[in-house]
This record gives structure tokens, C-alpha cells and sequence, in this order.
């Protein structure tokens, strides 16, 4: 989980130098995001939760879909292209994997959402296949599947050889006759403590059409006071050839005083996309603001749009950007007279790493239950 928390949390060192609070803006330390960095990425390092996040996408009662959609969305993203513009393009890839999704989505049973065969089932990792598969191991949830997490090689991201392990993976089913809901937990080995508790539901389906929202925790043990809970949900409209995507979510680590917000929102056709960005991040009485719009030409991989950040309202910067034929530039501006010197430069690609990580949150949370859902 620390991949996927480090970033979403690195903003909380920019802070507003003493200026017009409606004037321009400028941070005051911007070296000190790496610092703050640096500092977070320890926050959830913790073996379980890192295993979870690394094996998600394996976390299936059958064959997983998400990684092959997931594989054909980043391939076919403009702004995968570039180390500047990547972080911007996770809710793309994401919306253009949900989008296929729907037809299946709209068909997962309320009433079962596991087949027969695997219900009660414990996985566990086989390294000759290299995939989860269920054994006569007992433990798991009567009305669910259980999927043991081991540590993982940061190289291969699968779990070493011997295997060992660290936790396991609850998968619940909660659904009711009129909606479809997982419940997800993350434990360590033994059942204590429980790092992650969430639900994911499945409701307003058609289709062309489906809602799936989240809500629950992430912390790093029973007695730490850094909880990061969070809610979001994600709406899919239309079909495989239009499609609106709209991601929208909340995190708050009350201990650090740290608020975040990320709403995205993809129009899709066969060979467009248009991108819209809303980020905020509150620290205490203070905040920064991203907002980005981005239209994309997947066939002429092209790209242009502008995106401009705030400090306390004030404007900090503007930037445009343009990609074409392999050329990828995004150029930035200051809003104060003195421009933009190299450490705010820096801070600025903190803020996007900060939409990319936090985006990951979400797709890692929401990933084990599409498994499920959408399988």
C-alpha cells in the first residue's frame, strides 16, 4: 500500500508564502515536499498492506480481466508518453478499462456473486503457475473467498520463493436482492490486526450504464492513530463507442490534518477523449487547488491542454500542454513576476505525482471487488 499512499499525501508540505491572499501565490519551502515525501512513504509500509497492493489485481475468484483492459487502456494513453504528463493520464486509463466493463457489470448476480464452486474457498499462491488457486484450506468466510498475501520481490511484484506469508484477503459477499456488494478486509496473519475494512457496492445498472462507491479504512496497526479513511464513487454512462467516467473521491488522514479530494471526469469516444481534473488538498487552514482539462487524439496520439494550480485561491501557476508524433512538452508559468524557478518546477511535478497516487488508491481498492463484479 505504500506505492500506492506515498505521493497522496506529499502536497502537505507546500505552503503560501505571506502574501494578498487574492493576489498571486508562491510556496513558501517547495524543497521540502521531497522531504515530506520521503518522510510519508513509511506511513503504511507495512507487509500486509504492501502485498495487497502489489497482488490486487491477482485477488479473483476466476481468470482476472482488469490487468489485460488495464494493459490495452495505458498502451493506447497519449500521455503515457511522458514522465511530466503521465500522472495525469491514470484516470484515463482507468475510465477507458471501466467503460468495457459495463456489459458485465450490469449482469453480476445480487443474489451469488461467487460460483458455488469456490464459496467457503481459500487461494493461495501456486509458483509453479504463477496464479492464486483454491485449496482445501479452511478459514475462509462462509459466504466468501479468502486469498493469502505473501511478501513480495519488488523486481517480479509476485510473491517470493519460498512463499511467505503475511496476511490474507477477505473477500465478502454483503449484496442484497436489490444491489450487489463486497466487503473487503485485510488482515494480518492471524486475523489481527485488520489493516484495510471497506465495501465496494454495484447499483443504478442498465446497459449503458452503472455506479460503484466505496467507502471504509487503510491503517498501518490496531494502535496507530494514522487512519486514513476515505469514499468515492465511480459512474460509467453509455457505451463502448461514448462514454462518459466520472471518478470522484475523498481521503482524510485526521492525525496528520491532511484532506484530499480528486474528481475526474473522461468523455470517451472511439478515438477522443477529453479529460477533466479536479484536485484539492487541505492541511490545516490552508489549500492547493489543480484544476486540468486535456483534449487527447488516441489515434494521432495528440494532446493539448492547460492546467493551472492555486495556493490559499491565489493563482501559483499555468501550464499548457501540447504531445504529438513522440514530442511530449508541457510548459509552466508563474503567476508571480519572478516566474517559476526550478524547486517550484519541482513542486509542480509533486502535485501531479500526488493526482497519480492518489488516483492508484482508488484503482487499488476498487480492483479486488471488479474482480468480483465485473469477472
Amino acid at each position: 500500500m505504500r506505492s500506492l499512499l506515498r505521493a497522496g499525501l506529499a502536497v502537505g508540505l507546500l505552503t503560501a508564502a505571506c502574501k494578498d491572499s487574492i493576489g498571486p501565490k508562491s510556496l513558501a519551502n517547495p524543497q521540502a515536499t521531497t522531504a515530506q515525501m520521503a518522510a510519508l512513504d513509511t506511513l503504511f509500509n507495512v507487509s500486509a498492506l504492501n502485498s495487497f497492493s502489489t497482488l490486487s489485481g491477482n485477488i479473483a475468484p476466476s481468470a482476472p480481466r482488469l490487468a489485460a483492459l488495464r494493459a490495452l487502456a495505458s498502451a493506447s494513453n497519449p500521455l503515457a508518453g511522458s514522465s511530466a504528463l503521465r500522472p495525469y493520464g491514470k484516470g484515463l486509463e482507468s475510465a477507458q478499462m471501466l467503460r468495457q466493463l459495463v456489459p458485465t457489470l450490469t449482469s453480476a448476480s445480487a443474489a451469488g456473486l461467487f460460483p458455488p464452486a469456490v464459496v467457503g474457498k481459500t487461494f493461495e499462491w501456486n509458483l509453479t503457475t504463477a496464479a492464486y488457486e483454491p485449496t482445501a484450506r479452511t478459514g475462509a468466510p462462509s459466504n466468501g473467498v479468502r486469498f493469502i498475501l505473501y511478501a513480495v520481490d519488488p523486481l517480479s511484484r509476485l510473491p517470493v520463493d519460498p512463499l511467505v506469508e503475511v496476511g490474507y484477503v477477505d473477500l465478502n459477499d454483503e449484496g442484497t436482492a436489490n444491489l450487489a456488494k463486497v466487503h473487503v478486509t485485510v488482515a494480518g496473519v492471524g486475523g489481527t490486526p485488520v489493516y484495510v475494512d471497506y465495501t465496494v457496492s454495484l447499483g443504478a445498472t442498465s446497459g449503458t450504464s452503472a455506479r460503484l462507491a466505496t467507502a471504509g479504512y487503510i491503517t498501518n496497526g490496531a494502535a496507530s492513530p494514522d487512519t486514513l479513511r476515505f469514499n468515492g464513487a465511480i459512474s460509467v454512462a453509455g457505451s463502448t463507442t461514448s462514454a462518459t467516467v466520472t471518478q470522484d473521491v475523498r481521503l482524510d488522514v485526521n492525525s496528520r490534518d491532511a484532506h484530499i479530494r480528486l474528481w475526474e471526469q473522461v468523455s470517451l469516444t472511439q478515438t477522443t477523449a477529453t479529460l477533466r481534473i479536479y484536485y484539492r488538498y487541505q492541511h490545516g487552514a490552508e489549500v492547493v487547488t489543480l484544476n486540468g482539462h486535456f483534449n487527447l487524439d488516441s489515434i494521432g496520439q495528440t494532446v493539448d491542454g492547460t492546467i493551472s494550480v492555486a495556493v490559499d485561491g491565489g493563482r501559483f501557476a499555468t501550464c499548457t500542454v501540447a504531445a504529438g508524433s513522440g514530442t511530449f512538452t508541457l510548459t509552466c508559468q508563474g503567476a508571480d513576476a519572478d516566474g517559476l524557478n526550478a524547486d517550484e518546477q519541482e513542486a509542480l511535478q509533486a502535485i501531479g505525482d500526488a493526482i497519480e497516487h492518489t488516483t492508484q488508491i482508488f484503482q487499488g481498492l476498487f480492483t479486488p471487488a471488479l474482480n468480483v463484479l465485473g469477472g
